[in-house]
């Protein structure tokens, strides 16, 4: 198995354009961070409930910053 590598914070500062909060297209309750490059194409999603736990966060800013933090190499 690979190990997951991720880019650089500030390449994904600039290919990143929005995470939106949304609810996972087959699994119901479960909620996922997509995210979104400037064509409006999603990129790559993450577990909500996850990230969460990953960042004590008081504002959705601060979810937006933790992920530009986990974009997978892949994802370019």
């Amino acid at each position: 198995m690979e190990k997951l590598q991720f880019i650089p914070y500030e390449q994904a500062k600039k290919m990143v354009a929005e995470v939106v909060e949304m609810e996972h297209p087959t699994e119901d309750g479960k909620r996922i961070f997509n995210v979104y490059n400037h064509r409006g194409e999603a990129i790559c999603w993450f577990d909500a409930d996850e990230v969460e736990k990953e960042v004590e966060a008081d504002e959705f800013e601060d979810v937006k910053e933790h992920i530009l933090h986990l974009i997978p190499d892949w994802a370019t």
